[in-house]
This record gives structure tokens, C-alpha cells and sequence, in this order.
């Protein structure tokens, strides 16, 4: 029987501090701004300053953000010789504190499984992290068994010129707003779990480990745009959440164009209270689709 999907974006849903920007104040001992301040100017996003500067006559294409921020932070640990790996980022995880309740909220949504009409259908939740943070970071921060699979940017570890005392971190996987919607597509597949599979194989949707009507997605703002529609087209449910504590004009900046052009089915507070709306939603919707199977497979 297929599995429920419930897909959380990271920094700003699960956790209202951004985990890259962490990472990069530790390992430069200095300003999140003025590192990110950087990535802009490299990236051509902020004009020269100054009377006799030049803008470069080059044609700006959008472009990740993960290429050009993760060789900056690997730059940053190779002059420290530290190299950017689950084991270095197991000392920074305890600095990264997510919204209140998150653990046991997401323990209680699948606890929703071992209810009697999930039982008599034999439907799974299983729960899943998109991020555009670091894979190895983000997977290290909630409780073991809690997150089925976490994708994210990835480096591989390289000593350099052969030297095991200078590791060169080389970024090998950069997530971006379009790599999310392949997340998705491997998470449908099941092809995270299975490497005989890949994202461009053919599954029909009947034997797809998550069809996309028994997903949800829950991010927080424009950049999960791309990850809503696909969703939301395919038959799941797209939700927005919002730090509770940030003004209302702030709020309003980063979710009106979202609420303008509908792009979610909900838009609500990054409340993590099993008694609030957003876990009234998620567990109506669970329960809707183990519904839907025991209708169409009556005992």
C-alpha cells in the first residue's frame, strides 16, 4: 500500500533561524551579513560602489545561490583545516534551535499511523526534509528516526595534494528551488531508498512508493514556490507557515504574492501546538487519504 509523504522545507519552517548562515558565522567568526553581503556581490545581485566603479558588461542569468555559497564556506574551513562533514557539523548542530514542540509534533503526526483505519489499510507517514541548507547539518538536528530521508547540499571531503591535515570540502550536490521538485519526484518514486531506481525512471502511479495526491508540502515563502505547484498540481496539498513572533508587515512582505496568486492551500503561523491549526490540517488530510484507500478497498 502506498505511504504518506509529509515534505517540510528547513530554515524558516522547522526552524526560525537560517542554518547556513550559522555555519558561516562560526567558521568566519564574524557578521552573517557581511558573509551574505559577499555571496551577493559574487554573484553579480549587488552593483560596484563607489564614483569611478564599472559594472561588468557581462549578461546576468539568475543563478543558484548553492554554488557560490558553498565555495565560499569551503574556502572559510580549508583556511582553518576543517573540513565540512557530519562530524564537524555534529559540535555546530546544538546551535541551531528549531520552533517549540517541533520533535514531539512531528512524533505525534505519525503516530497517526498506528490508528485502526490506518492499520486496516496499512498506510504509512513517513516525514521528509527538502532543504536548501547542508544535507549533513539539517539530518543531524531533529531525533534519530523521526525524518525518513533529508535532502540537501552535499560536500565530498578531499585531502588536498594528498596532505590528510588539509581538507578541501568540494561541493558535489547544490539544492536550488528546481532540485526540490526533484526531491519530490524521488521521494514519489521511491528512488531515495531504492538505487536500482532513478528519478527519470517510469512508475506508474499506482506503484509509486508516494503518489503526489498523499503528499504535502509545508515551506515558508517564494523560494518553495516551484515545490507548491508541483504538488498541489498533482492532486497534494501545499501549506505556507510564517514565524508568529515577526511583525505583521514582515509577514505580509514574504507571503502576500503567495496568497495573491493562491499558490498554497493554507497559510498559517509556524505553530507547532498539537492543538493548533496546523496540526489540525495535517492530521484531516491523513486522515482523508486513509479514508480513500479504505473506501476503495472496503473489508
Amino acid at each position: 500500500m502506498p505511504n504518506i509523504a509529509i515534505v517540510w522545507d528547513f530554515d524558516g519552517t522547522l526552524t526560525p533561524i537560517d542554518s547556513t548562515t550559522i555555519v558561516a558565522e562560526i567558521l568566519s567568526e564574524g557578521s552573517g551579513n557581511e558573509f551574505w553581503d559577499t555571496i551577493h556581490k559574487l554573484k553579480g545581485d549587488k552593483p560596484k560602489s563607489g564614483k569611478n566603479s564599472k559594472e561588468e558588461t557581462w549578461q546576468h542569468i539568475l543563478a543558484m545561490d548553492a554554488p557560490v555559497w558553498m565555495y565560499a564556506l569551503s574556502r572559510l574551513a580549508f583556511a582553518q583545516q576543517i573540513p565540512l562533514n557530519a562530524e564537524t557539523f555534529k559540535i555546530i548542530a546544538p546551535e541551531i534551535k528549531l520552533f517549540p514542540n517541533v520533535a514531539p509534533f512531528l512524533r505525534k503526526l505519525k503516530d497517526i499511523e498506528k490508528t485502526a483505519v490506518f492499520r486496516k489499510v496499512g498506510v504509512e507517514i513517513h516525514h521528509f526534509i527538502v532543504s536548501a541548507g547542508l544535507k549533513d547539518l539539517v539530518g543531524q538536528i531533529l531525533p534519530d528516526g523521526l525524518i525518513r530521508w533529508t535532502f540537501g547540499c552535499c560536500y565530498q571531503i578531499n585531502s588536498f595534494e594528498g596532505d590528510p591535515h588539509m581538507p578541501e570540502s568540494i561541493p558535489v550536490f547544490c539544492m536550488d528551488e528546481t532540485m526540490k521538485t526533484r526531491s519530490l519526484y524521488e521521494i514519489s518514486k521511491g528512488s531515495f531508498q531504492d538505487k536500482t531506481k532513478t528519478v527519470n525512471s517510469l512508475v506508474p502511479p499506482e506503484k509509486r512508493w508516494a503518489p503526489f495526491e498523499n503528499m504535502i508540502y509545508v515551506g515558508d515563502g517564494f523560494t518553495d514556490v516551484p515545490a507548491f505547484s508541483l504538488v498541489r498540481s498533482l492532486g497534494g496539498l501545499g501549506i505556507a507557515v510564517y514565524n508568529p513572533k515577526k511583525t505583521k508587515a514582515d509577514t505580509n512582505k514574504r507571503l502576500e504574492r503567495l496568497r495573491l496568486d493562491k499558490r498554497t492551500d493554507l497559510i498559517t503561523p509556524a505553530n507547532f501546538d498539537t492543538s493548533g491549526e496546523l496540526y489540525s490540517y495535517l492530521k484531516s488530510r491523513c486522515m482523508q487519504i486513509a479514508q480513500r484507500y479504505r473506501a476503495a478497498h472496503p473489508i
